[in-house]
C-alpha cells in the first residue's frame, strides 16, 4: 500500500521535470541586449575626503573647520550626506548635513562645520536615477588631539 502512494508522487515529479526541461527559447539571444541590474542600479564606487586617514578614521585636526567629501558613483541623481554618532542603533539620531543634485562638477559636498569635535560616522547615500535603488557607504570621522 505504501509503495502505491509513492508512485503518483514519482510520476508527478517526472512530469514536472520533463515539462521544465523541454522549454524552448523563443527569442534569439542577439535580438535584444541583455541589461544586468548592475547597469541600472545606483552604485557608489568610492568615497574620499580631503582629510588625512589614520587607522580607518578620517582625522580632523584642530586647525581644520571644513571638509570636502567626494563620491564616485554610477546611475544616480542625488547624493545625501548624513552624520550620526558612532555606536549601535544611532541611525535615528542622524542629521542631514548636505546634498548634491548636480553631477556636472562631480558628486561632492563641502561642509563648514566650525569647531565641532568629531567621533562620528558620515553616511553617503546615493539615490538611483532609476527611481528605485539606492546605495550607501559610511566613513568614520574623528577629531585628532594635536594642539
Amino acid at each position: 500500500m505504501q509503495r502505491l502512494l509513492k508512485v503518483p508522487h514519482f510520476l508527478l515529479f517526472i512530469l514536472l521535470f520533463s515539462a521544465c526541461s523541454n522549454v524552448e527559447e523563443t527569442t534569439p539571444k542577439d535580438e535584444f541586449a541583455i541589461v544586468s541590474a548592475s547597469d541600472t542600479e545606483s552604485q557608489i564606487i568610492s568615497v574620499d575626503t580631503d582629510l588625512e586617514k589614520e587607522a580607518g578614521w578620517w582625522m580632523v585636526s584642530k586647525d581644520v573647520s571644513t571638509m570636502t567629501i567626494s563620491v564616485e558613483a554610477k546611475n544616480i541623481e542625488t547624493v545625501l550626506f548624513w552624520i550620526a554618532p558612532t555606536g549601535t542603533g544611532t541611525w535615528d539620531e542622524r542629521t542631514l548635513i548636505g546634498y548634491d543634485i548636480d553631477e556636472s562638477d562631480g558628486w561632492s559636498f563641502t561642509w563648514e562645520f566650525g569647531e565641532r569635535v568629531f567621533h562620528d560616522h558620515i553616511t553617503v547615500q546615493a539615490i538611483g536615477s532609476d527611481g528605485s535603488t539606492q546605495a550607501q557607504e559610511t566613513i568614520s570621522v574623528h577629531s585628532s588631539e594635536d594642539e
